[in-house]
């Protein structure tokens, strides 16, 4: 943040979310710019995104939420992040409904996808706010490499799973996916 620029809290956000086509987030009252990720990414979005929602609805489990559907991780000053999907079990939604806004409770599970933009330290800034926040679990996709990393608390090394490998989670009982099917076709 530049000198005598004035800290933006999440109200005055979402205001700037509109004007800006969404591509920004708050972090620590300061707004980022994002850049459009690519195709590759939205098709990896849209495949995990795809198996949750399957599972979730299937079971009665929750919502799967994708495209950058803004959480709330931190709170004076403010931060406001987009993790490329998300899901929260139902019982954790006020009145079972997603909010028109952002979620402010933790989500069960954030899942970024990487796109060439990324930057792994602030990757790794996102996860650990996810954690502070209370969210249980992360995923993270490497539609490069085909890899997902899936972090399991805040001090732990991530169990990293590769084509011929089966995603699964104990947050999420019955939820399996091969691997390969999240980058099908990249």
């Amino acid at each position: 943040m530049s000198v005598g620029q004035a800290v933006v809290t999440a109200e005055e956000f979402k205001q700037i979310a509109v004007e800006t086509d969404g591509l920004v987030e708050l972090v620590r009252g300061e707004v980022i710019e994002m850049s459009r990720p690519g195709a590759k990414h939205g098709y990896v979005c849209l495949n995990v995104g795809s198996e949750l929602r399957g599972w979730a609805r299937a079971g009665g489990h929750g919502r799967a939420v994708s495209n950058d559907a803004g959480i709330q991780t931190e709170r004076d000053p403010d931060t406001i992040r987009g993790p490329d999907v998300y899901f929260i079990r139902e019982e954790r939604l006020h009145g079972g409904t997603l909010p028109d806004g952002w979620l402010e409770v933790p989500p069960d599970l954030c899942v970024e996808v990487l796109s060439p933009n990324d930057r792994w330290p602030d990757v790794i800034e996102k996860i650990s706010e996810y954690f502070r926040l209370g969210v249980p679990e992360v995923w993270v996709l490497d539609p490069a490499t085909h890899e997902v990393r899936a972090h399991l608390n805040a001090e732990g090394l991530p169990v990293v799973l590769r084509d011929g490998d089966t995603l699964t989670s104990d947050r999420l009982p019955g939820f399996e996916c091969a691997v390969s099917e999240l980058f099908e076709g990249c």
